[in-house]
């Protein structure tokens, strides 16, 4: 018997760890057997021309050879990884005499499916489902995918559960890579890291530490794993500094059509650019290599400008430091300003000096609020707590306690921009730690990015948005918006899907050159959900359709004047007929849609990795192959010595 003991985050990081047996007669663990042995095929790297880039004829005969070659090894009763190319692929056959010998076999195993149920880290989507796959090596990995890709079945890879959208829920079936967390390589020459894709970011910025490095850039959170970190485009801030997918130099992605394959930046061209964002769609991350930088202190400046003063100063910010971010307080003329630079920067050698402020009296405007509040409602019992709470806390049970109340709303986020002014002043840190930061409780957000330019010669979409937003907000719809409305900056990245593509966009090209991109995030906080509480559900439910409904469709109206888009996290399936054509339009008009989709045909042909959001985002699931049913309904029977042709039409 071996045991698999696992673990795995629910919600906000609680961990729970769970045990689940497999036996080696199990029938839902998949063992590879044929005339008394074991068989594995090795996997080849991709063909050094583009796998979309090669004639139509070329790829064709690669990919029907490939899927022949599955097909007679399901006849065969052979479950591998499928082979790229027609050369190179060896056949191993490996002695079954030791058949207790638990080592040697595990890795050819797949763990049996689990009904679990996951919550996403916002606590905005929930999934149950039966078919929970938690493989622990890649040969495990590679099993799994091929035996779903023959049977047809569900397959959606999940990572941490972070994103805001749930875009790797399925009910139908999900793998989680969580223990393939491996660091697999630093090479301290040339400022790189090879690592499994389930290591958690903050995983490989520890074991970075020991060799005086870090990562080019982070997300406010780090506690992601680096495939899902990478697949849907994440990023930080920072003029100059791309999306995390733009320093990925090479991949593995164990894919169901075409087996493992192994791109790099410099042979693989488009396939390599497409892969990347993905989004799980292509094929699962199983190893990623990505590009370090020396490890550094930051200086972070945190102080608030007027809206008047956030405009004229905002080129001159983002020319001078390196990481720039504005929180824009709705009802307020207050604008957050937080600038991290490295601590050798000459923009830090001289600091301004700030009255040290108590933490109590950085709180003292939330708390005074928050009494006010609970007497004027008569609810005295929760005072006693106020002393206890943070800053995150006292925000969230103000917002709860009229959450959609405009002048309630108010109240809370002028206490939010009196803390923020008593919060002005430096501290210096490793960038890591100052990167990340508090997303507060569970929430809904939409962020959306547009190009406003270029660093040399910004033509103001970024200020402008903020402004029609705002507008919209405070005057047109009179919108609860709570704080903060984040806006942050990038430059370009190279992946054919991500939101900030940009084809000039390469590490010869002068940053100066390339298109300045701005991120902007609204968001609606939730009361925590309390199944014996039906004022607390309906409430939630009150706030997610004011969300969903006037608020983004105000950040659509808005974004359309300056060709936004959304980020793939925070896409949520549309609520109309008329959400599904704009959301539609929109990923037309800005990706590369045909050549995504013809990639999923060929990678995944069945469409198993997909689910439901990205199925309708991107209007089709790829066309099946037509394969002979006997090819599965003789799977079972007698085992053939060698694999036989099998024709198919793709």
């Amino acid at each position: 018997t071996t045991m698999f003991v696992s673990s795995r985050l629910f919600g906000r990081g609680a961990a729970s760890t769970r045990r689940r047996l497999l036996t080696k007669n199990n029938r839902n663990a998949l063992l590879l057997t044929a005339n008394n042995g074991l068989l594995r095929t090795t996997t080849t790297t991709a063909s050094s021309s583009s796998l979309l880039g090669i004639g139509g004829q070329e790829r064709e005969r690669i990919f029907s050879h490939s899927r022949s070659w599955i097909g007679a090894a399901a006849a065969a009763g052979i479950v591998t990884a499928a082979a790229l190319t027609t050369t190179n692929t060896t056949t191993t056959k490996l002695d079954n005499s030791n058949d207790d010998d638990e080592d040697s076999q595990s890795n050819l195993l797949f763990p049996e499916a689990e009904p679990t149920t996951l919550l996403n880290w916002s606590g905005t989507h929930e999934v149950q489902t039966d078919q929970f796959y938690e493989p622990e090596s890649l040969s495990q990995l590679e099993a799994l995918v091929h035996h779903c890709h023959l049977e047809g079945l569900s397959l959606r890879p999940v990572g941490s559960s972070l994103s805001p959208n749930g875009i790797g829920f399925s009910s139908k079936g999900m793998v989680s890579i969580a223990q393939l967390d491996k660091i697999i390589n630093v090479d301290v020459d040339k400022k790189e890291v090879t690592v499994q894709a389930g290591c958690r970011v903050s995983g490989v910025i520890e074991e970075l530490r020991k060799y005086n490095l870090t990562l080019p850039n982070l997300a406010s959170i780090a506690e992601q794993q680096m495939g899902g970190f990478v697949s849907v485009g994440a990023h930080g801030t920072g003029a100059t500094i791309g999306p995390v997918d733009r320093y990925v130099t090479s991949v593995k992605v164990v894919t169901p059509g075409m087996g493992t394959l192994t791109l790099t930046r410099e042979e693989h061209g488009e396939l390599f650019h497409l892969v990347k964002v993905g989004l799980g769609c292509l094929g699962i991350l199983a190893e990623i290599t990505m590009e370090c930088i020396p490890a550094h202190n930051l200086v972070e400046h945190t102080y608030v400008f007027t809206r008047k003063e956030a405009r004229e100063q905002l080129q001159t910010l983002l020319k001078e430091h390196k990481h720039v971010r504005y929180m824009w307080i709705p009802y307020t003329d207050s604008v957050v300003v937080v600038t991290n630079d490295p601590e050798d920067s000459k923009v830090v050698q001289h600091r301004k000096e700030y009255k040290t402020v108590s933490n109590d009296e950085k709180l003292k405007p939330f708390r005074d609020l928050l009494i006010q509040e609970l007497t004027t409602r008569k609810n005295i019992s929760g005072i006693d707590d106020i002393p206890s709470m943070g800053f995150d806390a006292l925000r969230d049970v103000l917002l709860a306690l009229d959450p959609l109340n405009v002048e309630h709303v108010k109240k809370v986020n002028a206490a939010e921009a009196e803390f923020w002014k008593l919060c002005t002043g430096y501290q210096t840190k490793p960038s890591d730690q100052l990167l990340q930061f508090d997303c507060g409780g569970q929430q809904w957000v939409k962020e959306v990015v547009f190009p406003t330019g270029t660093l040399s010669e910004n033509n103001h979409n970024d200020i402008n948005f903020m402004e029609k937003l705002l507008t919209g907000i405070e005057d047109e719809q009179s919108i609860p918006a709570h704080s903060p409305i984040e806006q942050r900056w990038s430059s370009s990245s190279s992946s054919l899907m991500s939101p900030v593509y940009d084809k000039n966009c390469s590490k010869e090209n002068s940053v100066e050159e390339d298109t300045l991109h701005s991120w902007v995030g609204i968001i609606m906080y939730l009361p925590p959900a309390d199944e014996e509480d039906k004022n607390s559900l309906e409430q939630r439910k009150r706030i997610t359709d004011r969300f969903k409904g006037t608020y983004c469709d105000l950040l659509r109206t808005v974004g359309q004047e300056v060709n936004y888009a959304t980020h793939w996290a925070k896409l949520e399936l549309p609520t109309s007929m008329w959400q599904l054509i704009d959301l539609q339009v929109e990923l037309q008009q800005r990706y590369p849609l045909e050549l995504f989709k013809k990639a999923r045909e060929i990678l995944d042909p069945k469409g198993i990795l997909g689910n439901s959001l990205v199925n309708l985002a991107f209007g089709t699931r790829p066309r099946k192959p037509t394969i002979p049913m006997s090819v599965y309904q003789n799977r079972n029977k007698k085992k053939q010595t060698e694999p036989t042709t099998t024709t198919v039409s793709v």
